[in-house]
Parts: structure tokens; sequence; C-alpha cells
């Protein structure tokens, strides 16, 4: 047995393979080839007419239910784009949370979350009973008074969350890199790591892992990093030329190990790769674990598996669907294979309750309307 595949196991042996949600699909899904099989354009591309983008499914700490962004409403140009639902776990009972969403982070209990607002890139808490948004990030009277900001999750704790910033905007008064947000009294602590960004807890929390820069501007400089919080301290995980920056992603941590998965660019489409990131680790003991294509992984909350989205048409402007890897068999089928293309029935949006994303400073925003009242958000109007 190869020394990774000795250490991929090693690293995986306890982990509880979370029961499978959804039916046994009819027929199993063609076996994983061993070589790429794509041409140059022949992966990738926006959605086919009338389907559907989903991406950044993250599971519930329970498991019981899925956070998505949906990128738009096929055949709906006028209705608002990148809305996070929450699904269960079979892909029924889908709810509208908010709009103008790219990332979502669930809080420990699992009754509110963390998300990043699109546009002006500011950090707000939703309580998902009552859809009630709070805004962490971006006004006048708050550390990080710029819209910089985007959430990288909630500490064990449950009070404080993680954020990094992004930009460097004209006349910024705090550097780029991950601070520290304490809900209770709104405090703001860091930075902890300065340029560092795009990070994502790892391992019981211990670490995050994110891309971490050399200089402030100019060309692009550094590579992936872990930062772990017992020490103060961080590592390179990754060594890529800096010409090769754009052809990777940023990898995502394993909540209960020191792994990884990561999306790189394998003969002219991403694939899925699974490595170590504690200090021993290397770059060599990458393992490719995709080769029908993958991007876009979040890990569900045992460790024993994770989300990611695969283009299931291989053509220029082919779909895009969530598909789920479990560790123990190392194998990829569709998250919802009971479900038509594995996606969801999405209700229209008129049918749904949309909080409020435009509190004031600090404070809870109103209590969401009634179905009945109009709501205006970003230039959209939705009334049911």
């Amino acid at each position: 047995m190869s020394r990774v595949v000795v250490l991929l196991l090693t690293a995986m042996a306890g982990m509880t393979l979370l029961a499978a949600a959804c039916s046994v699909p009819t027929e199993p899904p063609p076996p994983e080839r061993e070589e790429p099989i794509f041409a140059q354009g022949e992966y990738g591309g926006q959605p086919l007419p009338g389907t559907e983008n989903l991406y950044n499914l993250m599971p519930s700490p329970s498991g019981d239910r899925i956070a998505l962004i949906r990128e738009r409403t096929p055949g709906k140009p006028f209705d608002p784009r990148n809305q996070l639902w929450i699904v269960d776990r079979d892909g029924s009972n889908p709810q509208l949370i908010s709009v103008n969403t790219i990332t979502v982070n669930w809080h420990p209990s699992g009754d509110q979350v963390a998300v990043t607002v699109f546009r002006n890139f500011t950090v707000h808490t939703i309580d998902l009973e009552t859809l009630e948004t709070t805004q962490w990030t971006g006004e006048e009277n708050q550390r990080i008074s710029f819209e910089v900001a985007s959430s990288s999750g909630w500490f064990p704790d449950g009070h404080r969350i993680l954020v990094h910033v992004n930009q460097r905007a004209y006349q910024q008064p705090f550097p780029r890199g991950l601070y520290v947000i304490d809900t209770r009294d709104s405090t703001t602590t860091g930075p902890l790591v300065e340029l560092m960004q795009a990070t994502t807890f790892g391992n019981q929390k211990k670490y995050v892992v994110g891309k971490k820069y050399l200089r402030d501007r100019g060309p692009i400089s550094g590579n992936f990093a872990r930062y772990t919080f017992a020490d103060s301290t961080w590592h390179w995980i990754t060594d890529f030329p800096k010409d090769s920056l754009d052809l990777v992603d940023t990898p995502v941590p394993s909540p209960t190990a020191d792994l990884a998965v990561q999306p790189r660019y394998v003969g002219y489409a991403e694939q899925l790769f699974l490595f170590r990131t504690d200090p021993d680790g290397t770059d060599e003991d990458a393992r490719q674990i995709t080769t029908l294509g993958g991007d876009n992984p979040r890990w569900g909350p045992d460790g024993s598996y994770f989300i990611f989205r695969r283009d299931v048409n291989r053509g220029q402007g082919a779909r895009y669907v969530p598909y789920r890897f479990d560790l123990e068999t190392m194998q990829a089928r569709p998250l919802w294979p009971a479900l038509p293309d594995s996606v969801p029935k999405f209700p229209d949006l008129s049918t749904q309750t949309l909080n409020q994303m435009a509190p004031r400073r600090g404070s809870p925003s109103p209590r969401a309307p009634s179905p009945s009242r109009k709501i205006a958000r970003e230039g959209y109007v939705f009334e049911s």
C-alpha cells in the first residue's frame, strides 16, 4: 500500500460514516476513470438555459439540513441573484432565507447563520426562527468600517465569528487579514495574522486554512497556509508557483482531521485532491480523488463526507449539480439521486418571506414582514 494511502486512511480512522440521506439510485453512477477525459473547452461554462446552478452547499451541525446558494432563478432574469435557501437533508422543504448572499456558515447550535452579503462584502448574522438580522461589519462606528469583509465561520463558543478582510480600499484604516468579532458586545480584535483571506476552520476548529499573501499590493504573491490558534503561528501547506495560483482554489480542511480537499485544474477541468495540512505534510502527499471533475467542496459535520459541484454534461454551458463524496468508499454519487437532476424543486419567490438585510448599526433588524407585505431589496420587489 502506498505511503499516501496509508496516511489518508490513518487520518480518517475513527470517523463515523453519516447514514445515507437518500435512496440508492436505480443504476449506480459510472466509476471514475483513471485519467482525465476532457479536451480543452469540454468542461465548465455557464449553466444551460432553464437549469440550476447551486454552490456553497453547507450541511448543518446535525447534518439534517443543508444551506445552499442558488445563483439565479431559471427563466426569471429579474429575480434577485445569489439566493440563500435551506433545505432538508433529502432536498425537501426549501425555505428562502436571504438574497445577494455568497457565503453561509452555520452556528454551532444550528439556529442561526453568519453570511456574507454580495457586492458590498459585509458580514451579517440571521436568526433562522425570527429572520432577524444583525450587521457586524461595514458601518462607520464598527472596527471593520469598510465593506471589505467576509465570514469564515463561528468559533466553538457560539459567540465569536472569524472574518477575513479580503480587500484594501482607499484610505482603509485597518489591514487585510483575520479578525474576530464577539457578537455579545461587538468587540473586534485582530488582525490575528495579516494578509490572509478565504479561510475555513479545520480539525475541531483548532486552525484555519486560507490564502496567505506576502505583500499588500502588486503582483500576486504567497501561497496557501494554515494558521493555528493555540500558538498564533502559521505555516505554508502548498508551494505552487506564482503563475499557477490561478489554477487552484483555496483548500477546504476537514472538520475532524488534518486533511484538506482542494480543486485543481488537471486536463482542462477542475479535479479534487486530498492532502495533509499538518506541519509534516507536503504537497507530494496530495492524492487526486476525482477524474470526472469537481469544485466548491464543503465538508459534512463529522468529516466522513463532503459535498461538491460537478459539470454533469461535460460540455460548454453544461449544468452543475451537487455530488456527495464519501471518504470510506472514496466514491462520489449525486447528492439527491431520487430528485430530478439531483436539484431540489424551489417554490416561487412570491411564496417566501424574506428577511430585511438592512439593519441599523449593531442591532437586530425589525422582524420579517408578513408574506402579504411588499418587500423591496436591492431594487427587487416581492409580493405574495
